[in-house]
């Protein structure tokens, strides 16, 4: 389990989530793919790990905001990896939708440079909520968990007699969750489904951003969880120094 890219870690873009690449016997595979503005560093950084021929691979995206799928086009093409995504992020990452993706409207807002293009990427697997995939292998569940966003998804696999959690944006070491300020992100929705990951005995955390742990991640999990049964706003994301 390799981090390849990272805003906070500088080991990418400052626009890039992390860009986690689990390795097996069988292929690698990326989780998310950054922003595109660290494709050269996240590619060798990938080639410095595990040398000039990466072989077989696959791009998991976990939704369609633009620093995790806006480097999914470039990556795909030079690599090889075909990407997957869930059946609500597909559409805009195969049209390169930059309205739909927020990337437009995080430019206005500041958050993203005027130049950052979301190029359109083919989708070669889709998926929706409870589905089992086998991934270079891999073997995981997706739960969908809206809230950061209407198509976040989780990702449930046991590894070397553990069982990690990919979660992208929808929680962050600490009990922090990813509430933003965009239609698309709901605390009503973080509600109705934060209770899909109760009781998953998860060890490793693998969150989108800020710092992950390889033991004890259900209880970074449940602490999200209790923050949204208080009936106030929780800590979220970009409040004072959380995670940005």
């Amino acid at each position: 389990m390799y981090v390849v890219g990272s805003r906070q870690f500088g080991l990418s873009s400052r626009y890039d989530c992390h860009v986690y690449a689990l390795r097996s016997a069988v292929g690698t595979l990326l989780i998310d793919s950054g922003s595109g503005l660290g494709h050269d560093r996240i590619v060798a950084n990938l080639r410095e790990e595990f040398g000039a021929d990466l072989g077989p691979g696959t791009i998991l995206l976990t939704h369609r905001h633009p620093d995790h799928i806006g480097g999914a086009a470039r990556l795909s093409a030079e690599l090889g990896w075909p990407v997957v995504a869930s059946a609500l992020a597909a559409p805009v990452v195969m049209a390169g939708d930059e309205v739909g993706s927020g990337l437009a409207g995080a430019q206005a807002q500041g958050g993203y440079p005027a130049e950052m293009r979301l190029e359109p990427c083919p989708v070669a697997h889709q998926f929706v909520d409870r589905d089992a995939l086998e991934l270079e292998g891999f073997s995981l569940r997706a739960i969908r968990v809206r809230g950061h966003s209407s198509d976040s998804f989780a990702f449930l696999f046991d590894q070397g007699g553990r069982r990690g959690l990919i979660v992208g944006d929808i929680l962050f070491y600490g009990g922090i969750v990813g509430l933003i300020n965009s239609p698309d992100s709901s605390l009503q929705s973080y509600c109705e489904d934060i209770g899909k990951l109760e009781g998953l005995a998860v060890d490793i955390l693998l969150p989108g951003h800020g710092l992950f742990t390889i033991s004890g991640g259900q209880r970074h999990i449940d602490m999200a969880r209790a923050e949204l049964q208080k009936g106030f706003v929780p800590r979220t994301i970009g409040q004072g120094d959380l995670i940005f």
